[in-house]
């Protein structure tokens, strides 16, 4: 009996040693598994190469760490966020995967730079249009009616266009050991955006060859990865997906809010900063009040110079140190306030007289104790001359708690803060729900 139940339980421990290793423990080659998708270590490395351009401290440890976040917000992406757009519709922006494909190529060609260079020169190619089979069907009246606008105001395709488009082969083309394929007038007009369609609407055909040309050294690099480097199937799959979430993230992160650039309308940036209350508004400047400081009056001496030439000599001679302010307005100024009681004096210009006159304008947005550049004076007619500023004082003061300008810029950081706590949350949340395994003996420093 006990022989019995000592089977039995070695049975059951081979058992749950066998269910281990099959399901619980990571291939020596996958770095993580993230809700049941295993990211191979290959992928990272390739991602680290890339990273380690511009911050050499970049490790595996670091670089997985963002892409398991980049995984959950592309998943969550996916199956959640209802109102994530598209990307675009390729009229005014690149097409979702051009953008895919253009940043796929970036981080090939750095991560294996070395690899495909010798690809490159094992295909024994002076460049890219040397994959092209024949000469490009490039004929301005045979393309003419393909790229014509219905209007000028229109830079786009019609559905007509589009599907001739489709079907028009510019060219065949193949990479060594690879299929021929055809690359059609469409396959070039959705790779551009708006600027670089007018280029083909115009039948700019120097434009148009170097399209080619960039299509061809894109899909070259995209064929060899696929094809011929050295990693398997799965990796390449995976660090197709690494790419891919990173810019799926991205474009939530935009949707939320939370990412944006200077020149950036952001809706839902807008969105919160209407929601702030004045109380806010008052509390953030309160708290902040140096990030609303202004130029309340400045203190200003000028030099007036008859030519350009002159202007910039004495500019010069001032920036090098070789002449003092003092000795420029004694020696050359024209302006009659070089005999003043302190020689080219404008005086304290406040926010009120700045708008008085044009050289006031400028003195009160210089630079304290340097001598400005010349300006030339603006009007057409009468007396042109050079004008050369230096501001001795400058007061500073702080902008009415109740401007349009504080309360722009204090709803704009309470937004920005609001959305980066909402993406905390949702990140953090994403972790604690999620399911990551992660191969800690692939993140020890090599001995």
């Amino acid at each position: 009996m006990a022989k019995r139940i000592l089977l039995i339980v070695l049975l059951l421990a081979a058992g749950g040693l066998a269910w281990y290793w099959t399901h619980y423990r990571l291939p020596d080659d996958v770095i993580a598994r993230v809700d049941g998708v295993d990211i191979p270590v290959a992928a990272v490395d390739a991602l680290v190469v890339v990273a380690q351009r511009q911050k050499p401290d970049v490790d595996r440890r670091a670089m997985l760490d963002g892409v398991i976040e980049n995984r959950l917000f592309a998943d969550y992406a996916e199956h959640h966020h209802d109102d994530h757009h598209d990307g675009g519709s390729g009229t005014v922006d690149y097409s979702p995967q051009t953008l895919y494909e253009n940043e796929l190529f970036k981080v090939l060609r750095v991560a294996f730079s070395q690899q495909i260079n010798a690809a490159a020169e094992a295909a024994k190619s002076s460049g890219p249009m040397d994959f092209l089979e024949g000469e490009l069907n490039l004929e301005p009246e045979v393309l003419k009616p393909m790229l014509a606008l219905d209007s000028m105001l229109y830079h786009q395709m019609n559905e007509e266009q589009e599907t001739a488009a489709r079907q028009f082969v510019l060219g065949r083309y193949r990479f060594p050991g690879g299929d021929a394929h055809d690359l059609t007038l469409w396959d070039l007009y959705s790779r551009q955006n708006i600027q670089l369609k007018v280029q083909m609407h115009e039948l700019n055909l120097p434009f148009m060859k170097q399209a080619v040309k960039q299509f061809l050294a894109t899909q070259f690099v995209l064929d060899w990865f696929r094809r011929n480097s050295d990693f398997s199937s799965d990796e390449v799959a995976a660090l197709e997906m690494l790419v891919s979430d990173r810019m799926a993230k991205e474009e939530l992160l935009h949707d939320m809010g939370v990412m944006h650039d200077i020149h950036d309308d952001n809706p839902r940036l807008r969105e919160i900063m209407a929601e702030v209350t004045a109380d806010e508004v008052r509390q953030y400047y309160d708290t902040h009040k140096e990030e609303f400081t202004r130029v309340e009056k400045v203190l200003a001496r000028h030099i007036r110079l008859p030519s350009q030439a002159q202007a910039d000599e004495v500019a010069g001679r001032l920036r090098a140190g070789t002449l003092t302010f003092e000795e420029a307005i004694e020696t050359y100024s024209l302006a009659p306030d070089k005999d003043a009681e302190t020689p080219g004096l404008l005086g304290w210009i406040d926010r009120d007289d700045r708008h008085t006159n044009w050289v006031r304008g400028l003195a009160f947005v210089q630079p304290k104790g340097t001598p400005s550049p010349a300006f030339r004076s603006p009007q057409n007619d009468g007396e042109v001359y050079w004008e050369i500023i230096l501001l001795d004082e400058k007061v500073m003061g702080y902008q009415p708690p109740d401007s349009e300008g504080v309360r722009y810029e204090a709803s704009k950081a309470i937004a920005r803060e609001k959305l980066q706590q909402q993406y905390v949350v949702l990140r953090d949340s994403l972790r604690d729900d999620a399911c990551i395994r992660i191969n800690e003996s692939l993140l020890e420093p090599a001995s």
